[in-house]
């Protein structure tokens, strides 16, 4: 006998399963290697008063750590060498504004205005300003007398005699410091990955 053979209605409206989000798209990125010391100074010389764009790490601190070697070595020997504490002096003045570029542009890349160092730049002006005027008075008595306490007992009576710059040299000196150390920090930071508004990442490309 032939059996009958049932069919099963077609069922609609299925639940389906969530489908899974797709990534988001994820550029693919390549880290330049890190600055020798060498072309770190060379591109911090080639930049001598940029203060646009942007700098990597490794430019900065390679071109700091050649600066203050070179200042310490000239230091030393102008101790013994009068005329070598003059070049300490020249060379100290020749790097002022790279060193300031290139920290400009490494605040840059790292997201930072450039204008913190403007505000350092001032203090360290307001410290140095008050300091000569407290000592001015005073060079021939400091330098002329033998006492080697005769600098520090002249700025204490100036200090007295002068409250208001002297108050004006502490502050000024305690805000250089609570700034040297932010600025430390955002110094430490990693390059930001892409262009920003100082121009593109010279890490990440």
């Amino acid at each position: 006998m032939e059996q009958n053979q049932s069919t099963q209605p077609p069922v609609f409206n299925q639940p389906q399963a969530p489908q899974q989000p797709l990534p988001p798209f994820q550029p693919r990125v390549t880290e330049k290697p890190m600055l020798k010391p060498i072309e770190a100074i060379k591109s911090c010389l080639k930049n001598y008063v940029n203060f646009k764009g942007r700098a990597r790490r490794s430019e900065f601190w390679w071109f700091f750590l050649s600066v203050a070697v070179v200042s310490s070595i000239l230091s030393i020997l102008g101790m013994i060498v009068p005329l070598v504490g003059f070049l300490s002096l020249a060379f100290s003045l020749l790097v002022i504004l790279p060193h300031l570029a290139v920290l400009t542009r490494r605040l840059h890349d790292s997201g930072h205005s450039g204008w913190w160092v403007v505000a350092i730049v001032v203090l360290g002006g307001c410290y140095y300003g008050s300091f000569l005027t407290l000592i001015g008075g005073n060079l021939e008595k400091m330098y002329g007398s033998s006492d080697p306490m005769a600098m520090a007992n002249s700025i204490t009576e100036s200090m007295q005699s002068m409250p208001g710059v002297a108050a004006l040299m502490g502050l000024s000196m305690l805000c250089s410091f609570v700034l040297f150390i932010v600025i430390f920090v955002f110094t430490l930071q990693d390059s930001k990955w892409g262009t920003n508004k100082y121009g593109p990442s010279p890490k990440y490309s």
